[in-house]
């Protein structure tokens, strides 16, 4: 049997398309961000055995390879009804974590500290190195556990680099707080990330809390298993499925990312503590959320470096055959919440996969700030890059240099 393959669009990988929507008076009623170059990979699980799902979901996407590598394995273990993991297997896969979204935030330092982006590289590429994945795509996390403790000598080298890459996420941090926060970010949405058993920030938690935008707390502490009676997609399997806090129906919209992070719960390392206060007394956006994510990160780092638990104890436990069921796992990772749910009948097949990205949340918030950038009838590209930037969707336009964006805008007249 030949397989044949159609090419019909090139897309270029830096490109960033809008579409404004004037009515008849030129007003601008809506701009939306275009994520047809960001097609839904959940249809490449779906019909696979689960047993399969492993060497798979790791390479999903090629930005953020760990978030998938270790949302996907928690969503095997809840199929099989496996709630935790050694403490071993917990910490060698928080190091990982810790490690992937510094690489995934440092990126956007690249132009602008190239010194301090090398610093910060360094040591995420050696915590993910010490947790057992030194290339692009991971190899830590096996269902049930992780593949092997951390070498002590990977883990010493790593901690030699702790103290100079805190000095510069620090120094990043209060310059980023310093700066002007910038008058894109009018959503009136809720915030949305993942906290620990007693409320703190955790980006490898096992709670979910959503924060309305008044501070009303309108989910705290819900586990994944909940995560059906929590968001609904408006469109389900779309680009741009819209989800939505179910609880507020339609008008449930929400973000995540490191300002719904620090805007949803008290950051629980002490450097990053104090910048997060510093954060929310200035109003600062999202770039500077960022950098304290990125200290935070630090910090996570070097308490995992000192825990006996990363270099000895159990690795993994057993994990019994699934049968059918759904089965939810969840990270919040540099960009937010990246959350994968399968459902598997009887054979142990994947009857359907659902994988909602911090991109396809982050949407309606997108859309809202370029509707703001785009009030004016002669549309300002600058202000559009800022609000793309701000949301910093799963694409490598996100991190292009000010003015280098490939952005094209197209307008269109509405009703």
């Amino acid at each position: 049997m030949t397989t044949r393959l159609v090419l019909d669009e090139i897309l270029d990988p830096g490109a960033a398309r809008v579409v404004v929507t004037r009515d008849a008076t030129g007003r601008v009623s809506e701009a939306a961000f275009d994520l047809a170059g960001l097609p839904r990979v959940d249809g490449l699980l779906t019909g696979r055995p689960a047993v399969e799902v492993p060497a798979l979901v790791e390479r999903l996407c090629g930005i953020c390879p760990a978030a998938h590598h270790l949302a996907g394995m928690r969503a095997l273990e809840a199929l099989a009804g496996v709630t935790a993991v050694p403490p071993t297997a917990e910490a060698v896969r928080r190091l990982l974590h810790a490690g992937a979204v510094i690489a995934i935030h440092v990126v956007h330092l690249v132009a602008t500290d190239p010194d301090a982006a090398l610093v910060l590289r360094r040591l995420a590429k050696a915590a993910m190195a010490t947790a057992g994945s030194p290339g692009h795509f991971p190899a830590t996390a096996m269902p049930g556990g992780v593949v092997a403790p951390a070498m002590p000598d990977r883990r010493d080298a790593c901690a030699a680099l702790v103290p100079e890459a805190l000095a510069v996420a620090r120094r990043v941090a209060e310059r980023a707080l310093s700066a002007p926060p910038g008058s894109l970010d009018g959503f009136g949405g809720a915030d949305v990330a993942l906290v620990d058993d007693v409320g703190r920030l955790d980006l490898f938690g096992s709670r979910l809390r959503a924060v309305a935008d008044d501070g009303t707390v309108l989910i705290d502490g819900a586990p994944a298993s909940d995560w059906d009676s929590l968001v609904a997609e408006a469109e389900p399997g779309s680009s741009a499925p819209r989800p939505y806090l179910v609880a507020l129906g339609s008008r449930g919209t929400y973000r995540v990312g490191p300002v719904a992070q620090l805007r949803v719960a008290d950051v629980p390392t002490p450097e990053a503590a104090g910048l997060q206060t510093a954060w929310r007394t200035g109003g600062g956006g999202a770039s500077a959320a960022r950098a304290v994510i990125v200290v935070h990160a630090v910090e996570t780092i070097a308490g995992l470096l000192g825990a006996p638990a990363l270099v000895a104890g159990d690795v993994s436990v057993p994990l019994p055959p699934s049968g059918p069921g759904v089965g939810v796992g969840w990270v919040d990772g540099a960009r937010g919440l990246l959350v994968h749910r399968y459902e598997v009948d009887a054979a142990g097949v994947i009857a359907r996969a659902t994988i909602l990205t911090p991109t396809a949340q982050n949407e309606p918030w997108l859309g809202e700030m370029l509707r703001a950038a785009a009030q004016d009838r002669g549309t300002d590209r600058a202000r559009l890059e800022d609000a793309i930037r701000e949301a910093d969707p799963c694409l490598p336009c996100s991190s292009a240099p000010a003015g280098a964006m490939g952005l094209v805008v197209d307008t269109v007249e509405g009703p």
